[in-house]
């Protein structure tokens, strides 16, 4: 289910502040590192946004701002067999595709406000435990990301690529 992922994608872009060009972009046209390493303790902010819990953390404040962001969708991918639920998870299969995953894991770059993000991040593999659902708060390890479509989640042929060794997250 893109909608609700795409749409707090959006409204994300909606409440940032920033310029409407990438000083990023001239810099490193990824718009995100290579590598993030070990993030360590992060807290960010936790809504629900149609119905599905979210997370957002903010990785670069910017302008414009990235943001590591979670969202997760009972019914779909590792909660393909009921509610939200506590546990380790390894993303794979539906939590590795952007319209289907219920483990929702982004990196989304250089928000611009009133005009979304300039490039989209979504995990290939990777492992997530969490310890609560709502909010949503855990640690994840090795988390592989690939550029993909914004719009269609589609991964972009020959787009850039950005690692997360370890990262714990919470609101």
């Amino acid at each position: 289910m893109r909608s609700p992922l795409c749409a707090c994608a959006l409204a994300l872009a909606a409440g940032c502040s920033g310029s409407s060009s990438s000083p990023d972009a001239a810099v490193n046209p990824c718009l995100v590192s290579a590598d993030y390493g070990a993030l360590g303790a992060k807290t960010g902010t936790a809504i629900i946004n149609a119905g599905n819990p979210t997370l957002t953390i903010t990785l670069d404040p910017g302008p414009p701002r990235d943001v590591f962001f979670i969202q997760l969708v009972s019914g779909q991918g590792a909660f393909s067999g009921g509610g939200l639920m506590t546990g380790t998870f390894t993303i794979r299969g539906a939590d590795a595709n952007f319209a289907a995953c219920g483990l929702c894991t982004n990196i989304i770059a250089d928000i611009v406000s009133g005009v979304g993000p300039s490039k989209f991040y979504f995990t290939q593999s990777g492992t997530v435990t969490l310890t609560s659902t709502s909010p949503i708060a855990g640690s994840a390890q090795d988390l592989q990301f690939a550029e993909v479509d914004v719009n269609s989640g589609a991964p972009i042929a020959g787009g850039c690529t950005t690692h997360v060794a370890s990262i714990n997250f919470g609101s």
